[in-house]
């Protein structure tokens, strides 16, 4: 039976935040297609015999190496594709559900690579970038870029920054979703003594807030009653940034689509697609590119990000 493996995605857009308070869009194709012809140069020599060529790009992270894996273009669409890895030096182990556990054999010089694909739109300057547990997040992504642009360039007059875009259709979806999986709220204030209310308790007894998950079955067509999401929903989604520190839910739009988070307070916009794995295990990331092109055109995630801007 094949396994499926749900993979996210945020949108971005690089920015320089200027010594005098304002914000700019940075173009990073330049920079992309340097490395681009540096990485297709030092390939060449290796083929050629005049390696072994160390020209990967790396970097330290929370003392972990990182690097930059490859740098591709679709021309056509000029769409780059990023793929960075993060090196991992602790080594999993091997088993079955009922075997010994055996270490993997790797040199000193060897690491668990855990890679993250990024899209790159060259003419509207947006990233979209992969989310993964263990794998770089966006503020060693943009940690490590901003080291990349200090090296490819004199000055930039400012800070590099990668400004999340935000989901601004995150209440009306929120309000309109098919199946309900998980409501999680965090509330302080006057909601907390409203709460407390409720269970029966005539003070609040120092309780400064109150963290609640709503929870559905596990099985594929669990589901919390509608009528109640909603209900709740629509109770505590004007006070939040107030009274309401929390609030994020996990649905599914249709009856066959992936369920999905939708945040009601920092509104990232989000995007998910499932892999399946049937005989390879890993996920090759050409195969997460085309994915990704087509989440971001004919997904329709281009035109939101641009109607955003």
């Amino acid at each position: 039976m094949p396994r499926k493996k749900t993979i996210g995605f945020n949108f971005f857009k690089p920015v320089i935040e200027t010594h005098n308070g304002d914000t700019i869009t940075f173009d990073l194709s330049d920079i992309f297609e340097n490395i681009r012809n540096e990485y297709f140069d030092a390939k060449r020599r290796i083929d050629a015999g005049l390696g072994p060529i160390e020209y990967k790009i790396n970097y330290s992270y929370n003392n972990e190496p990182a690097r930059l894996s490859s740098v591709q273009v679709d021309v056509e669409r000029q769409y780059y594709h990023l793929v960075f890895d993060k090196l991992d030096y602790q080594v999993p182990s091997r088993t079955t559900l009922h075997g010994e556990s055996t270490a993997l054999e790797l040199a000193d010089n060897e690491y668990i690579g855990i890679d993250v694909n990024i899209l790159y739109d060259a003419e509207h300057h947006i990233l979209m970038i992969q989310r993964n547990r263990n794998s770089l997040g966006p503020s060693g992504i943009e940690t490590f870029l901003s080291t990349i642009i200090d090296s490819y360039t004199e000055n930039i007059n400012g800070t590099f920054h990668l400004a999340m875009v935000s989901d601004n259709t995150a209440r009306t979806r929120a309000l309109n979703q098919s199946a309900y999986r998980k409501i999680h709220m965090k509330v302080t204030g006057q909601r907390v003594t409203g709460l407390m209310e409720r269970l029966g308790i005539n003070n609040n007894r120092d309780v400064e807030t109150i963290e609640i998950s709503f929870n559905s079955r596990t099985t594929r067509d669990g589901k919390i009653d509608d009528d109640f999401a909603r209900q709740i929903l629509r109770e505590y989604i004007e006070d939040v940034g107030n009274d309401v520190q929390k609030l994020q839910i996990r649905a599914r739009e249709d009856e066959e689509g992936v369920v999905e988070p939708i945040d009601l307070v920092d509104h990232k916009l989000q995007a998910f697609t499932d892999f399946e794995f049937i005989e390879d295990r890993y996920i090759n990331p050409e195969s997460v590119f085309v994915r990704m092109i087509e989440i971001f055109d004919d997904g329709g995630y281009k035109l939101q990000v641009l109607r955003m801007r």
